[in-house]
């Protein structure tokens, strides 16, 4: 009886080899053939011994330079960029490990954010003016930016950003599932396991983009160091969210695009459930007031038919918007 579970167990083991093993491979084999069919549409420029992403398209300066969400990639916001092309260049990047950019072995809090895309546009040799839009995380990023190098930044634009102190001041919500699931998700994207699963298809099963860019997206996101990057960028993300106020942004012009699509309460909605979401409203409302103070040339836009993602949402005010602000620059540099 022993010899024969000793004997089990070691066809077990071995069968659990060969299939971390097999998932490994595979997991490699596809990813190779996605980034040969899925090619980056822009530079990758050394930083610090990795490579880094930028796509810049458009002629002419000051140079725009978006910050993204957390988790966002460059290409996401791909329809968006061709339209903001004709205004002047325009330049999206991926943060390291999102994307086309390749992994680091720690997370980034704001600062180092701030710090590794400076060097960037150094290396890519973009030295040029600039226009910094910050989308949602991409906020913080951007005035982080401002902060450390103010010479570089004449005007900003800040698309529904988060705001330095957000943490302590929202109200407290449930606690998310999708983090425990991402937890799992870390170890089993290397595997192949989370390709396997369609867990990535599925979430851009309402995307509203070209079948193509869709492809694309899917071949990124199922990346094996990618939801770790993720978890990690959050992580980190939670701590500048928790801090100081805001610092001032000068006298720089500066557009604030803040959401206004009313609270939708068509759905069974609890008494409980409601006074949370218009006292999230009511204090979100102020943050994004506060942003607008930061500079004495402060100007806020509410986005009344948009959620957070503003620019797939009302995207004609993000063109305006960035038309205003080099209108103003290249104005005020003559």
């Amino acid at each position: 009886m022993m010899k024969w579970l000793k004997w089990l167990s070691v066809v077990v083991g071995s069968l659990a080899a060969l299939v971390l093993v097999g998932g490994a491979i595979y997991q490699a084999i596809s990813e190779s053939r996605d980034l040969a069919r899925f090619p980056a549409p822009g530079r990758l420029v050394e930083v610090d011994g990795s490579l880094m992403h930028i796509d810049c398209r458009g002629l002419g300066s000051p140079t725009v330079v978006v910050e993204l969400g957390l988790g966002a990639v460059a290409s996401s916001w791909d329809e968006i960029h061709q339209q903001m092309a004709p205004v002047t260049r325009v330049c999206l990047y991926d943060r390291a490990g999102l994307g086309y950019s390749e992994p680091i072995d720690h997370s980034t809090r704001a600062p180092e954010v701030a710090e590794r895309l400076h060097r960037l546009l150094g290396n890519a040799e973009l030295g040029d003016d600039l226009i910094l839009v910050g989308w949602s995380a991409g906020g913080i990023y951007a005035r982080e930016f401002y902060r450390l190098y103010p010479e570089r930044v004449r005007a900003m634009l800040l698309v529904d950003s988060s705001h330095e102190q957000q943490a302590k001041r929202l109200p407290a919500s449930a606690g998310e599932g999708g983090d425990s699931v991402m937890k799992i998700a870390r170890y089993l994207a290397p595997l192949g396991l989370v390709r396997l699963s369609g867990l990535v298809k599925a979430r851009f099963e309402s995307f509203r983009g070209p079948d193509e860019l869709r492809a694309r997206l899917i071949a990124l996101y199922e990346q094996s160091h990618v939801v770790g990057t993720m978890l990690g960028e959050s992580d980190a993300f939670n701590y500048d969210i928790d801090g100081d106020p805001p610092t001032s942004l000068g006298d720089i012009p500066l557009i604030v695009l803040s959401q206004g699509v009313p609270i939708d309460t068509s759905e069974p909605t609890s008494s409980e459930e409601l006074e949370f979401l218009e006292r999230e409203r009511e204090v979100r409302v102020e943050l994004q007031r506060e942003l607008t103070s930061l500079s004495t040339r402060g100007k806020q836009i509410i986005a009344a038919e948009s959620g957070h993602a503003i620019q797939f949402d009302q995207p004609e005010l993000l063109i305006e918007s960035i038309e205003e602000l080099v209108q103003v620059v290249r104005s005020e540099h003559d």
